[in-house]
């Protein structure tokens, strides 16, 4: 078995993961993270950098991928094959939020002709789980799975303003944000003010705070019981709709829709 690097050990530690945690595991799933869109084709030398892992743990991931035909190379770069959808699809069976969401979005999307998407809390993320484009399609790119910053989108706020105060100001407290626009709220008291106005309300708003250039508003998805598990929202470009009137044009649809999936998210 091969030894952990001193800079690993101490992390383990301090991570207070047990002695049945997995390094070779974990070191895997850093290695298939290391791949997005801006690095679709690496060499080893490349994934050793994005991922700070010794090469030859490196070499031995990359070959496991590569056999198990989630990866593939020509000789030099490697980059994952569609196979490696089938971890995604694991989640996406599983997971009745995205089975009974997706033709929600697809329904939203047709009634206010706008891209609608639902996605979940993941830390200090939220991660896409459904989606539907209409019109403009690079507004949110269409991938199952793409994260964003949970702070500054209304799919983040519109959850976050579910939880408890007790657990949203130690959500605040450990939270690092970053300007993303000129428009972006990074001030944290003003942020938990928002938060908790959407709370107040029932829905998020935000304006070119992610992007420049569009609009959202999202409204919390609850299971049946009342627990808050997703977020339904509506991406709007600017130029078709002001930030003013994004509540008055959209929210309706997506309470209306959120109300529905209620009894059937168990």
């Amino acid at each position: 078995m091969a030894r952990l690097r001193e800079q690993d050990a101490q992390a383990r530690v301090a991570s207070g993961y047990g002695p049945d945690f997995l390094e070779a595991f974990a070191r895997g799933l850093r290695v298939i993270r290391a791949f997005d869109k801006q690095h679709s084709q690496m060499t080893l030398s490349d994934v050793a950098r994005a991922t700070d892992l010794p090469k030859p743990s490196v070499r031995r991931a990359l070959y496991t991928l590569t056999c198990l035909g989630l990866a593939t190379s020509d000789g030099r770069s490697f980059r994952l094959t569609p196979r490696i959808m089938e971890l995604a699809s694991a989640y996406l069976g599983s997971n009745m939020i995205s089975t009974v969401v997706q033709p929600a979005c697809e329904r939203l999307a047709d009634r206010t002709e706008q891209s609608c998407f639902s996605a979940v809390l993941d830390g200090y993320d939220i991660v896409m789980i459904a989606h539907s484009l209409h019109g403009r399609p690079d507004v949110l790119a269409p991938t199952i799975g793409l994260r964003r910053p949970a702070f500054n989108t209304a799919a983040g706020r519109a959850i976050l303003g579910q939880l408890p105060d007790a657990d949203l100001d130690a959500w605040l407290d450990r939270l690092e944000p970053k300007g993303m626009t000129d428009f972006t709220v990074t001030n944290k008291r003003a942020l938990r003010l928002e938060i908790l106005q959407g709370r107040k309300q029932g829905f998020a708003i935000t304006a070119q705070e992610l992007r420049r250039g569009y609009h959202a508003a999202a409204v919390p998805l609850k299971r049946y019981d009342g627990a808050t598990i997703a977020a339904l929202c509506v991406a709007v470009w600017v130029e078709d709709s002001s930030a003013g009137s994004v509540a008055e044009r959209y929210v309706a649809a997506l309470q209306e829709e959120a109300e529905a999936l209620k009894p059937q998210l168990l």
